[in-house]
């Protein structure tokens, strides 16, 4: 991935940006350390999707320089993280019959066993990105987690599989390649964050991840280790800008200024009432709001996030089994008082998730926005893409040229 083996690095290609994350792994521990990160605004991207590969090329590009020049390392191959309400996931079961003599439960019967969990019908257009194993059966004898060694003549593996549209999976690999990169794996965002912010006890005793992003929020609940339910909404961070633009009549650039300098989540939080001071979306006419109307705002379309959350959590049937309560994460969960707000709609304990095991810059590891990029450093079950497809794309002729320039220097 880099000139040097222990270097990676992690593309989240997400709702309107490209954000780029390089680490570097301790072979002996197998501890992470960040060592860079890069994000640029894309207009090439609409809620994970590419719609512009030219425009999406130059994101990738310009977020890469910036990883690269924080990092002082040069990449070439990337782990891809993706979202976006194209990519679809099931729970499905597989069993096989062993019928050796020995009866031993090998590390084949378990690869057998999986692949005839994922055997499920999909049209030419869709692709299986994951199969991550939820819990093994031998004999009915359930939450085996690892079945081989055993004995048994009957193993069964439940599996939640996540599936892709192929032609948005090839222009994401298409727009990294016209970038400069190869594409190394292809990993589902969500499953990345949730490796990198929740822990091993918060999956096994039961836990709701939120990812806030720009323009979908995902869902994804944990229980007995491992992942049982995830969902996509296609709503944001973008609408509260949108509502904020709309309601004082200026710019979406201001609203997002308003929002990120002076946003709260609830007027509860609020210990005076500013007048603030702003443009009109003529550039030129100088308005005044009160912090208590901008935060009503915000606020108002909070709760209605949330809600619509809420009812997702509701539908899951998993709603009674994370006393582990809801870890936030995402762009959207840094404005202040989130957390709170979170809490009162749900009723449960919420808190902010963060990199858990990694070290490196605070300005990094403590900004959301930048916490899918690290999980795809840390993601256990990279793989399942790169079997098919295998890694996509060559540098370009200029990073060859950059590559040899710097094992020359």
């Amino acid at each position: 991935m880099s000139r040097n083996g222990n270097v990676i690095a992690g593309l989240d290609i997400g709702s309107s940006q490209a954000v780029i994350v390089i680490g570097k792994r301790n072979l002996n521990t197998g501890g992470l350390k960040v060592l860079g990160a890069g994000r640029a605004p894309c207009r090439g991207l609409k809620g994970g999707v590419v719609v512009n590969i030219s425009e999406s090329k130059l994101a990738i590009a310009r977020a890469a320089e910036e990883a690269e020049t924080q990092s002082k390392e040069t990449i070439q191959n990337l782990l891809v993280g993706i979202r976006g309400s194209h990519v679809e996931t099931y729970n499905h079961r597989g069993a096989i019959t062993i019928s050796r003599t020995d009866k031993e439960i090998t590390a084949e019967d378990v690869e057998n066993v999986i692949t005839t969990a994922k055997a499920i019908q999909l049209s030419s257009d869709r692709e299986i990105i994951h199969t991550v194993p939820q819990d093994f059966s031998v004999d009915k004898q359930s939450g085996v987690e690892d079945p081989v060694g055993m004995e048994g003549s009957h193993l069964a593996v439940d599996v939640h599989v996540a599936v892709a549209s192929s032609s948005h999976l090839n222009n994401i690999v298409k727009a990294i390649n016209a970038s400069g990169f190869t594409c190394d794996d292809i990993i589902n965002g969500v499953f990345a964050v949730g490796d990198c912010v929740v822990s091993d006890e918060e999956k096994e005793l039961g836990v709701a991840l939120i990812d806030l992003g720009g323009q979908t929020s995902n869902l994804v609940i944990y229980a007995d280790g491992s992942i049982r339910y995830t969902k996509e909404l296609p709503i944001g961070g973008e609408l509260i800008t949108k509502d904020i633009s709309y309601g004082l009549k200026t710019s979406f650039t201001t609203a997002q200024a308003l929002k990120e300098n002076h946003g709260t989540a609830m007027n509860s939080l609020l210990s005076g009432n500013e007048s603030l001071e702003f443009l009109a979306v003529d550039g030129r006419t100088l308005r005044q709001v009160s912090r208590k109307t901008l935060v009503e705002i915000i606020q108002s379309r909070i709760e209605e996030i949330f809600e619509l959350l809420g009812e997702e959590l509701q539908k899951s049937n998993y709603a009674e089994v994370i006393p582990g309560g809801i870890v936030l994460t995402g762009g959207t969960s840094k404005l202040p008082g989130i957390d709170r707000a979170a809490e009162e709609i749900f009723g449960m304990n919420v808190h902010l998730g963060a990199p858990i095991d990694v070290e490196g810059p605070a300005e990094i590891l403590g900004d959301p926005i930048y916490a899918t990029a690290v999980g795809l450093l840390k993601y256990r079950h990279v793989g399942e893409w790169s079997k098919s497809h295998g890694s996509l794309g060559a540098p370009s002729v200029i990073r060859k040229f950059r590559q040899w320039l710097d094992e020359v220097m």
